[in-house]
């Protein structure tokens, strides 16, 4: 027997990720859980944000938005990110999270998260009170010990996810196999 839950207790668990828009003394943070690819040619990631975000102005005003994604270690100021309006205060200085220079996008990432991707915004599509903003993924980034064998170590990333249903944050828990790969021993029956 299934408990119907309702529209409200969506997808879990997701990742969390700091996503900063604006660039030099205005560059803001902003946590958002509502995040997701949306395509592969082009490689493209999607953000919602509530109409009246600060942060969702700062994107319009540059077209470009970085994603970090922050590890477990820094739950609290990332949950920060997400109570206070960066009209009010400058949330780089408040957390001590240091901006790094972009590659491909004035807008800067973020050093202490240990994975970074670099967005120009392709879209936008209001749904309800909120916009969907995809971005082309321009350029990726990951601090180099969490690689391990010549690919990312989620392990190692440690990043934190957050499950909406209960509101609250969470770790990834162990591998449990090769996707692409555990179905085949069906396959070949």
């Amino acid at each position: 027997m299934k408990k119907t839950l309702g529209a409200k207790d969506i997808l879990f668990p997701i990742p969390i990720a700091l996503v900063v828009s604006g660039n030099g003394d205005n560059a803001n943070i902003i946590s958002i859980a509502w995040i997701g690819i949306t395509g592969s040619n082009p490689p493209s990631i999607g953000i919602s944000l509530k109409k009246n975000r600060y942060s969702l102005d700062l994107i319009r005003q540059t077209g470009e938005f970085t994603i970090n994604i922050p590890s477990t270690n820094d739950m609290v100021k990332t949950d920060y990110c997400g109570l206070v309006s960066g009209k009010n205060v400058n949330k780089f200085d408040e957390t001590n999270f240091t901006a790094l220079k972009s590659h491909k996008v004035k807008t800067p990432i973020i050093k202490e998260c240990p994975y970074n991707i670099e967005c120009k915004v392709i879209k936008e599509v209001e749904i309800g009170d909120w916009v969907l903003v995809i971005g082309e993924i321009v350029e990726t980034h990951v601090d180099e010990d969490k690689i391990e064998n010549n690919k990312i170590s989620i392990e190692k990333v440690n990043p934190l996810v957050y499950v909406p249903t209960i509101r609250e944050y969470w770790s990834i828990g162990k591998l449990l196999g090769k996707s692409f790969n555990v179905g085949k021993k069906m396959i070949n029956k």
